[in-house]
């Protein structure tokens, strides 16, 4: 980020003009605060002045500071509103000048309205009607999706409206129009974001201004700014994303060789690519199970999986019986002793859940034993289990329940008369589930990874002591 000469903040992060100035032998500081906490608004005011102050350097009378509020006044600036004006040619080209710098700060022009006073002959532009902040528009709007809109839904959209503030900042509402979109839909195009995923942040931004709209706090057009601005057809999006692809025998032989155990030597690389095998779930669904979550209800040990993709995602799946042989519930169990909240306690939240090092590591493994195909992923188990329940000609209801997939495409019968299967007859249908390949060899002298967790908990343990000691260092200093 260029450095403006002069500007800095203070304590309290107001933007202010620090200048030093001599009189005799001794040095002067003066600070003028701009009354912001704005940067862009600061490095404008900032460059106006700097320009006047240094004529007055050259000039042979008297140093005096030049006026800061003759300087603000030079353009009428609400860049958190996009409203700057200009008097006449002689302003218009020095605004332009600030403009350039804004450019070279943020890689983006700032979303001005631009107000041209020609002496008498002034151009009138309809007065923009206040509205709520972009930030405080957003977080209403997430607050009350969080009432049919899963976690996982909650936080994409979350980020994808912080990097729209992210290029034009936070906004009223009302001055975010068509030409905003555009610009910010043509870096989408020029990082080569895929049609897909551009289209489900636009669908993002729609929604949210549908939504303004429909509750009067979008006022500036009766219809959405995203109209009219998708890049292509469902139809044609489908043709360009290519699905992923279950894994044949020979690939799963490849995967799960005796150098399995090795290769995934943490709990999370070694459970959950099995538990996906013989289950279905998704990478994070297995990644944020908590420890609680594995039981044993009416005599079927299963696995409670409490929040995924949808609300069809939340169910209970029988654990197989061939995990039940490797240790899986021994594991569990031994996780549920030592207190931990999470059956996977040493993961930690990221920005897309807690699986990301799983589907890491699942790559690399993939990477070594010669699987390059990039249909073929940690997700390609979900497609394995679902393909092959059906080539046994399971019941399509079972399957459903089992994959957490929504009975809405089946017609009425799935929908009204099915409900939930009981257990009984969801461990029967997965038993059904073999591969031709032998897993014990797999199998670990210690499934529970006791020494593994024991290790963790006491390097928990001393980070925690550490940070407690700077913590009490800290406030043992005496205040300046």
């Amino acid at each position: 980020m260029i450095k403006i000469p002069r500007l800095k903040t203070n304590r309290h992060g107001v933007y202010c003009l620090r200048v030093y100035h001599r009189e005799g032998e001794k040095l002067y500081e003066r600070q003028h605060s701009l009354g912001t906490k704005d940067p862009a608004t600061a490095r404008l005011i900032a460059l106006q002045f700097n320009e006047a102050f240094e004529r007055k350097r050259t000039m042979t009378t008297p140093r005096n500071l030049p006026s800061l509020e003759d300087v603000i006044r030079t353009y009428e600036l609400d860049l958190g509103r996009g409203i700057m004006k200009a008097n006449g040619a002689a302003d218009h080209a020095q605004m332009m000048e600030a403009v350039a710098l804004y450019k070279q700060l943020h890689g983006a022009l700032p979303p001005l309205q631009e107000t041209m006073n020609w002496g008498r002959s002034t151009v009138h532009t309809p007065p923009v009607q206040k509205s709520m902040r972009f930030s405080e528009a957003t977080a209403a709007y997430l607050e009350e999706k969080k009432r049919d809109n899963v976690e996982q839904t909650i936080v994409a959209k979350g980020r994808t409206y912080k990097d729209f503030m992210g290029v034009f900042g936070d906004l009223e509402i009302n001055l975010i129009n068509k030409p905003e979109i555009v610009q910010w839909k043509t870096l989408d195009l020029k990082r080569s974001i895929t049609g897909t995923h551009i289209n489900k942040r636009l669908g993002q931004m729609n929604d949210f201004f549908n939504w303004a709209i429909a509750h009067g706090h979008y006022t500036s057009h009766p219809t959405s700014p995203v109209d009219g601005l998708f890049i292509s057809n469902k139809s044609k999006l489908a043709e360009q994303t290519e699905s992923f692809e279950p894994f044949t025998n020979d690939e799963i032989k490849a995967i799960f060789t005796a150098a399995y155990a090795h290769d995934m030597a943490k709990p999370d690389h070694y459970w959950c690519p099995l538990v996906a095998l013989f289950s279905g779930a998704r990478r994070e669904e297995l990644a944020a199970l908590k420890a609680a979550s594995v039981k044993t209800i009416d005599g079927v040990a299963c696995f409670h999986i409490e929040k995924g993709k949808t609300p069809d995602a939340r169910r209970i799946i029988p654990i197989h019986p061939e995990l039940l042989k490797m240790g899986f519930l021994d594991y569990a169990q031994h996780v549920q002793s030592l207190g931990h909240l999470y059956l996977f306690p040493h993961l930690t939240d990221g920005a897309n859940g807690r699986g990301k090092n799983v589907g890491r590591q699942f790559a690399k493994l993939l990477d070594r034993r010669g699987i390059k195909d990039d249909r073929k992923v940690f997700h390609s188990f979900r497609h394995t289990v679902i393909t092959r329940l059906h080539t046994t000609g399971a019941n399509p209801a079972h399957i459903m329940q089992i994959a957490g997939h929504s009975s809405e495409t089946q017609g009425v019968h799935f929908a009204t008369y099915t409900h939930d299967v009981g257990l009984m007859a969801l461990n029967e249908t997965l038993a059904r589930l073999v591969y031709p390949h032998d897993f014990a060899p797999l199998k670990l002298k210690d499934p529970t990874f006791s020494f593994f967790l024991k290790r963790w908990k006491l390097q928990e343990d001393r980070k925690a002591r550490a940070a407690k000691m700077r913590k009490e260092k800290h406030t043992a200093l005496p205040s300046p």
